[in-house]
């Protein structure tokens, strides 16, 4: 084993060259900062709120999240690929995306409006809550102009652009924990998060000689058709990662939406070194493709191998120091969450193996099929959810959510003649086999 990591270890520093390491380590000190801002002015600010208040927050914020795999259409699955593929009409290819991205989150903010008042039409403050969080899809189209600097392997200005965001909504967070502000002021602080970074990061892109943004109504047909297929599986997705927090509000109450989003809270967030991996290593395998099948099956590999891993690494470290954790971080009116804590620990590590997939899945074209596997996970966890909250309570549902987690990840693909091979090559990576 130590000479299979002593592998992984080498096979990491010959990959394409430094340009890869200093991009991950610009989304992971951005992902720090935002980790250790979240850690210390989320906590103080759940302890002030309390279960209850809290649970709204995170009941709204399931619903908005709900829709942002729609309103992202699916377009970022394809659209670093379309970048890298045609750089002379990037230009063309953000303007068009952008746009499609305003109409989409529009048209979800009034749908997630119309949800809250079916689901909860006498709770004046769930729904303006909700509204309020639900006018950062709108500006959350700076995601695309995020996939232009990390098509170029420049995650730089990203970072900066989110680094200031953070710093200056943790300041006016902590205005509204000195001044005592109600739960309404709480729920403005995502969509101020997120204007501001947009804001940044277009006057970053003008200053990095970006082209100039157009828009094209055939290339966003172009876009569309390639995109729709992970519309329906982002949704599906997001269905049965937040589903859970929904329905624990409509079989229990919003104290205990509160205790389960503690739980999972702690539980993804070491969830920013994964990702800054996976969205550095994207654009390397799908670069490497164009090379050899040999070399970006390698890296394909080396990505589900430290995916996994350190996966590995951190739900054993939860798991052992739940009830510590919660106490440091949450205090004894938490304390309920600690074994929901325990079990949620682990579904991350099978989640970002899903993500990890992502580039295989564009290469090879097999966008279609994301769909079929994610709505067999969706349909097992909400059968589970409505089996086991109303028996366990949030333990049941972190249950569900971790069974899920896993026929997405590894099950469920594995039934598709298609997607078998990345099922193999995914198993190859977790036993650290021909990475080298």
């Amino acid at each position: 084993m130590n000479s299979k990591i002593a592998n992984v270890i080498d096979t990491i520093r010959t990959i394409k060259n430094k340009k890869v390491t200093k991009n991950t380590m610009w989304i992971m000190s951005e992902r720090i900062i935002q980790m250790l801002i979240s850690l210390v002015v989320g906590v103080i600010s759940a302890r002030y709120l309390g279960p209850s208040n809290y649970g709204i927050l995170n009941y709204g914020a399931s619903l908005v999240t709900l829709f942002t795999s729609i309103s992202q259409l699916g377009l970022e699955n394809v659209i670093i690929k379309e970048l890298i593929e045609k750089r002379s009409e990037n230009g063309k290819i953000i303007g068009t995306a952008m746009v499609m991205r305003l109409i989409s989150s529009a048209l979800s903010i009034i749908c997630i409006a119309i949800i809250v008042l079916i689901l909860k039409p006498n709770d004046s403050v769930i729904l303006l809550v909700t509204i309020l969080q639900s006018f950062a899809l709108a500006f959350q189209i700076y995601e695309i102009l995020d996939f232009w600097f990390q098509s170029n392997l420049n995650s730089k200005y990203v970072s900066i652009a989110k680094a200031i965001a953070y710093v200056v909504v943790a300041v006016y967070k902590i205005l509204l924990l000195i001044f005592g502000k109600s739960v309404e002021w709480f729920a403005i602080s995502t969509t101020l998060d997120y204007l501001l970074i947009l804001s940044i990061m277009l006057l970053m892109y003008k200053r990095n000689k970006g082209q100039k943004l157009n828009v094209s109504f055939d290339y966003g047909k172009s876009l569309f058709k390639q995109s729709y297929h992970f519309i329906i599986s982002g949704l599906m997705i997001t269905l049965y990662m937040q589903m859970d927090k929904i329905m624990i509000g409509n079989y229990i109450n919003q104290n205990a939406v509160g205790l389960y989003s503690a739980a999972t809270t702690i539980s993804t967030m070491w969830g920013f070194i994964p990702t800054a991996i996976i969205n550095s290593m994207r654009p390397v395998i799908i670069e490497a493709s164009k090379e050899s099948e040999k070399l970006y099956l390698k890296r394909q590999r080396l990505l589900y191998a430290i995916t996994f891993w350190m996966g590995i690494f951190f739900a054993l470290a939860i798991t052992i120091f739940s009830n510590i954790i919660i106490n440091i971080l949450y205090g004894k009116e938490y304390q309920g969450a600690t074994i929901a804590l325990m079990i949620s620990a682990w579904y991350p590590t099978f989640a970002y193996l899903g993500t990890a997939r992502t580039p295989w899945i564009v290469i090879n074209n097999k966008n279609k099929y994301s769909k079929k596997y994610v709505f067999w996970g969706a349909i097992t966890n909400f059968l589970l959810n409505m089996l086991l909250i109303p028996k366990m309570g949030i333990n049941g549902a972190a249950v569900a959510t971790l069974i899920c987690q896993f026929i997405v990840a590894i099950v469920a693909p594995a039934f598709y003649k298609e997607t078998r091979e990345s099922v193999k090559h995914m198993i190859d990576g977790i036993f650290l086999k021909n990475i080298k």
